[in-house]
């Protein structure tokens, strides 16, 4: 298999390094997985504004 260099912007990086991390938290999953469960039931939910 043959690897290629991609760039990107720093910011970029750093956001997908966060997503990463948060996909490999089972504990986080779990709460996201939850908080959707909740949302289909149609339970209000914590909105966040980034």
């Amino acid at each position: 298999m043959k690897q290629e260099t991609v760039t990107i912007p720093k910011s970029e990086y750093e956001e997908l390094l966060e997503e990463v991390g948060i996909l490999r938290n089972r504990e986080m999953m779990d709460a996201i997985r939850e908080s959707d469960e909740e949302k289909n039931k149609g339970v209000r939910t914590w909105k966040l504004k980034i």
